[in-house]
């Protein structure tokens, strides 16, 4: 009866009143509140004490992926547009499109908002060129891009075509030669793009969200999303966790599948979205060998039990952690307050059995924790 429980969606609601959402952190980080559950017992506190609750023969586990500005914003390309761009008059670019990673070299996955087919054409200003964006495929709510310089050969074309959706080999032909390449779109969405916050923070990014969505151990582009149990380390606390304690670093670049909530009623029917995983072949038997290990955040831990599943240390990784699909190594995390009904509060579940989770995050919402990703944390343990 308790795996039928375990498996039904609905098992993983609750109610969160909307005041307690964050959309913004708290400044100084240290003054954050922290859950913390160990041997049953549940303490409130802030992430000051953090490391009193953490034996210094714990090996602690970092993601160090860095958040890309994943969200530009374009131009439908039509024969006005491509006029406007021969004569050098302004555009207003109002058609968002999301980054979401590279496929190949010159194939790229997007979300763009709003209603778009195959062959349709979109533009961006990037210094003193204009990139144009063609959709090549698509992938459910997903589309497959390719950039690429929009030059006058291009364009001229582009004006001779009476229907832009038409096939046309030359002009085919032409935008392989001009496609950008994986450092040239990195540059461009760094020059133009905004940090894409969680979609449940109702606001444009700002310029503070530039550091704040940034952990202060991030070093490797590629995430859509932090892991936002690193953003409450302070570079002090920091500096003081690589003094006193053994840590390493994975990296998994989160995607915006991150944030969806599991749809299938029975969660074991649930295809989890795949994220790129690399962990550093020389950690590999420090993993294998230590029994105590804390994950900082639920990807630093999907990392972890991915390499103990399938022995890999790089690739996409897909696992899916829950109540009928428990960790294998990790028994410590420290996390923020996940969506309802998402896959990361059936991670937590996994850990510590999921009505025990319901009853942390009930005494959270009791003692007016903030929630997400800017919000506060809990460390199990």
């Amino acid at each position: 009866m308790r795996s039928n429980i375990d498996t039904n969606l609905l098992s993983y609601d609750f109610s969160l009143p909307h005041n307690l959402i964050a959309t913004s952190p708290v400044i100084p980080k240290e003054d954050a509140k922290l859950l913390v559950y160990k041997d049953n017992n549940i303490c409130h506190t802030t992430f000051k004490y953090l490391f009193d609750f953490i034996p210094k023969d714990y090996l602690i586990v970092l993601n160090n992926t860095k958040v890309i500005n994943a969200r530009i914003f374009a131009k439908k390309i039509n024969h006005d547009v491509l006029r406007s761009i021969k004569h050098n008059e302004i555009i207003d670019y109002n058609k968002e499109i999301f980054y979401h990673k590279h496929i190949n070299k010159y194939r790229h996955l997007t979300q763009i908002k709003g209603k778009s087919k195959i062959n349709d054409y979109f533009t961006i200003s990037y210094k003193s060129n204009h990139i144009g964006i063609q959709v090549l495929n698509i992938q459910g709510e997903y589309r497959e891009v390719v950039f690429f310089y929009l030059t006058q050969d291009i364009i001229d074309i582009l004006l001779s075509t009476k229907d832009l959706m038409q096939d046309n080999q030359t002009l085919e032909n032409l935008i392989s030669q001009q496609a950008l390449n994986n450092d040239e779109i990195f540059f461009l969405l760094q020059e133009c793009g905004k940090i894409p916050l969680p979609p449940y923070i109702k606001r444009d990014s700002k310029q503070s969200d530039i550091l704040d969505y940034q952990s202060v151990f991030a070093s490797i582009y590629g995430s859509v999303a932090s892991p936002t149990a690193s953003l409450h380390f302070s570079d002090s606390m920091f500096n003081f966790l690589k003094q006193n304690y053994k840590h390493i670093y994975v990296t998994l670049h989160i995607g915006a599948g991150t944030f969806k909530p599991v749809l299938a009623d029975n969660i074991l029917n649930h295809k989890i979205h795949c994220e790129m995983c690399y962990i550093p072949q020389e950690h590999t038997k420090n993993i294998l060998h230590t029994e105590k290990i804390l994950c900082v955040g639920t990807t630093a831990m999907r990392s972890i039990e991915w390499f103990i599943k399938t022995k890999k240390h790089y690739g996409e990784n897909d696992i899916f952690l829950h109540p009928l699909n428990p960790p294998k190594k990790i028994k410590s995390l420290l996390t923020n307050f996940h969506l309802p009904k998402s896959s990361l509060i059936m991670l937590v579940s996994s850990i510590i059995g999921r009505e025990q989770t319901l009853k942390l995050y009930k005494e959270a919402i009791e003692n007016q924790y903030r929630f997400y990703s800017y919000g506060d944390g809990m460390l199990i343990i």
